[in-house]
């Protein structure tokens, strides 16, 4: 049993370093896409911003279905009060850069 064991950790031992010698064959360099300021800055961003436009899209949706009811089912109400819960989600590195556009609701 103690051989059963031994040869078992040895084979493991193996594998290990054979796959982490293959990884390190690449050589390939890892390129950031962003500034690391720019990630946090959007992390610390999107913890106000995040919050804030979900009661935005809820109090949107409520309203957007209560003017659709109001009108008797008229979409084209309702859509104009959804519409300004279309926008960015979240705010990206990209955002913040200038190479993507921020849009707060469809109307920008």
């Amino acid at each position: 049993m103690k051989i059963c064991r031994g040869v078992v950790a040895v084979l493991l031992l193996v594998v290990v370093l054979a796959t982490g010698a293959v990884a390190q064959e690449g050589g390939k360099k890892v390129q950031r896409s962003h500034n690391p300021r720019l990630i946090g800055t959007a992390v610390l961003v999107n913890l106000v911003y995040v919050p804030t436009r979900l009661m935005l899209v809820a109090v949107g949706g409520f309203l957007g279905g209560f003017a659709g009811f109001i009108t008797l089912g008229d979409g084209a109400a309702a859509r104009s009060i959804w519409g300004l819960t279309d926008g960015s989600a979240v705010i990206t590195p990209e955002m913040l850069e200038g190479t993507e556009e921020f849009h707060f609701s469809a109307y920008d």
